[in-house]
């Protein structure tokens, strides 16, 4: 039995594997859990290209878990009334990192063929180079709604998210223990949302971390200095290009981000379901990538994670820090010293799982492994700032 998924918190999008090596789980501490035999994942239409998946399989070996690939479920526009129910089991999520969509991609109403979804969360994750463990490093999750769960009364105001996905979003970045978060939107867009937010009252706000909500105008000064005064952001579909570019830049990653998309926020699903897994890269629409070792670890770690296979997922991220941390690094990522060892991809990935790694340093946890919290509702209430101009954000504090 797998001790590291709680009996409440999110549910799992697929079943998940509970043969993993011991492993020490660095991220919570061992609590009950109810596991079946198989991760169930779903690969798009093209298959997988041959590095992805032997390095994906590969992986999946080593963090003990035992896959089942399927053919995607179809597209409908709602759940079955039978569905609900018999209480069916959801479709299982379509892993394909080997897929970099564009940020621009959503801009405009979103490209053609943009995946349906309520919102998407990408994660900027990159080992403190030349600090003790701890200290600097980069862990972000950027949120957008998707362009269609978008919607404006006044043809003056673009259009903003309903507010069962901003609810969503903000749900999602609570339950990473995320504790400053922005919300970034245009100049016309800040005081209706500020309105809707505060109509929504407690329930939109009671569990949330602190907020900003600011225009891209001022939200530039901190972005251009690496964006560490907020762990999460919001960014509208037509500014996530804009806020992608510059975190990248000052965490010195050119490469892919995994980004997961999220569908059943509209219709009250709680928390919403994993529905694709791919990656983000600069550019425009969508590209195929060659294979990118840090997007196919973190991706897959935070499919395992929301499958529920919390260990197997704490043992992959750790493996890379670990890794990182040793001094050993590929092309996308940032050349400062004391990185000496930059190597391919995939032979990133051989020492990945060959070698135990030179560091033995406690490794700083991924806020987006943590489980979920099971907070209680009126609790606590969460403060919500709306900057109006402040080229120098401060690190919030919270304001109960």
């Amino acid at each position: 039995m797998d001790h590291s998924r709680p009996m409440q918190g999110r549910a799992p999008a697929a079943s998940a594997s509970s043969v993993a090596p011991p492993f020490r789980d660095p991220v919570s501490a061992a609590r009950l859990a109810v596991v079946t035999s198989r991760l169930r994942l779903a690969e798009p239409g093209d298959a997988a290209p041959e590095a992805w998946r032997v390095e994906r399989d590969a992986l999946l070996a080593f963090a003990g878990v035992d896959a089942e690939f399927v053919s995607p479920a179809p597209a409908r526009r709602l759940p079955r009334m039978g569905d609900w129910a018999r209480g069916a089991a959801a479709p299982a999520p379509v892993f394909a990192p080997w897929l970099g969509w564009s940020p621009a991609a959503f801009q405009h109403g979103g490209a053609p063929g943009l995946p349906a979804a309520d919102f998407v969360a990408g994660y900027l994750i990159e080992h403190a180079r030349g600090a003790a463990p701890g200290q600097g490093g980069t862990d972000i999750v950027l949120l957008s709604p998707h362009p269609a769960t978008c919607t404006s009364d006044d043809v003056a105001i673009p259009p903003l998210p309903r507010a069962g996905v901003l609810r969503a979003m903000i749900r999602a970045a609570a339950a990473e223990g995320r504790e400053r978060l922005a919300i970034i939107v245009h100049q016309r867009q800040r005081n209706a949302l500020a309105r809707q937010m505060l109509a929504a009252g407690k329930a939109l706000m009671q569990d949330g971390p602190e907020l900003d909500i600011l225009t891209i105008e001022d939200a530039l000064p901190v972005l251009m200095q690496s964006g560490r005064a907020w762990d999460a952001i919001i960014a509208m579909p037509d500014l996530r290009s804009i806020v992608f570019a510059l975190l990248g830049l000052g965490a010195g990653v050119h490469g892919a981000w995994p980004l997961l998309w999220f569908a059943g926020a509209r219709h009250g699903t709680h928390p919403p379901r994993l529905t694709l897994v791919t990656s983000e890269v600069a550019g425009e629409g969508v590209a195929r990538l060659t294979l990118d070792a840090p997007a196919l670890v973190h991706g897959l770690a935070l499919t395992l994670h929301e499958a529920g296979a919390h260990r197997a997922a704490g043992r992959l991220h750790e493996a890379w820090s670990r890794l990182r941390d040793s001094g050993v690094s590929t092309t996308t990522r940032g050349q400062d010293a004391p990185y000496g060892r930059t190597l391919p991809d995939a032979e990133f990935l051989a020492l990945l799982r060959r070698e135990p790694p030179v560091s033995q340093r406690p490794q700083t946890p991924w806020r987006a492994l943590k489980c979920d919290k099971v907070t209680l509702a009126g609790s606590q209430s969460t403060g919500l700032r709306v900057v109006a101009s402040n080229p120098q954000i401060p690190s919030p504090k919270k304001g109960r």
